[in-house]
């Protein structure tokens, strides 16, 4: 979510000797779980903006606050379940806001995707751009969008489709373009934008309608 985008940079910076995972194949919600020992804390955002935190110590797999809360941790090589017992629910819920929640599946991300590789990336990106080398700025965002694309929030992903589908368009591949945004069909029809991401929402899918007709077939 919007605010945890901002946040998940500093958050990972912080925690440098820590193992963090964070939410993905969500486009509207976002979360970061640290594990550093056997201590951890993990932070959600929901599609409207309200946030579970909470922390504590794992023992054994299961931490425990000692009033009524209790969460199950599975470890995986790249990926960390956090389970919480029915009978515990209602005391984990003081830790969330209304519908949020925190019980889930956190994801190592590729060392690609982390903030200073990922800007990395978008500079070569952009110099290939600059300079007109379209088809290597296509190769460019489609290897970021191919390892990262899947822990984008929904308007940094429509932003990573517009990059790319116009470097197909201006390399003369409308079909590439078109083929592009198809994902976004769905985004652009059904999807209302909440006071989180509504002005990000709106510049990404007027960019979007722009480019899909800028790619119609001749």
């Amino acid at each position: 979510m919007k605010p945890l985008i901002f946040l998940l940079p500093a958050v990972l910076s912080l925690h440098a000797a820590a193992q963090n995972y964070v939410i993905a194949d969500d486009r509207l919600s976002s979360g970061v779980l640290t594990l550093e020992g056997s201590s951890f804390s993990v932070s959600t955002v929901n599609p409207n903006g309200n946030v579970c935190d909470y922390e504590g110590i794992v023992r054994n797999r299961i931490a425990s606050d000692g009033e009524g809360c209790v969460v199950h941790f599975s470890f995986r090589r790249d990926s960390v379940r956090l389970d919480i017992p029915e009978p515990a629910r209602e005391a984990c819920q003081s830790y969330c806001g209304h519908n949020a929640f925190f019980d889930r599946v956190y994801y190592k991300m590729p060392t690609a995707c982390a903030s200073k590789y990922a800007e990395a990336a978008e500079r070569r990106f952009q110099a290939a751009y600059r300079d007109k080398r379209f088809r290597e700025a296509a190769n460019l965002k489609r290897q970021y969008l191919n390892q990262c694309g899947r822990f984008l929030y929904l308007t940094d992903w429509m932003r990573v489709l517009n990059d790319l589908a116009v470097s197909f368009k201006n390399a003369g591949d409308k079909a590439a373009c078109r083929k592009t945004l198809a994902p976004l069909s769905e985004w652009l029809r059904d999807y209302r934008p909440n006071y989180i991401n509504e002005t990000d929402y709106k510049r990404e899918a007027s960019a979007a309608r722009f480019n899909l007709k800028q790619c119609e077939a001749e």
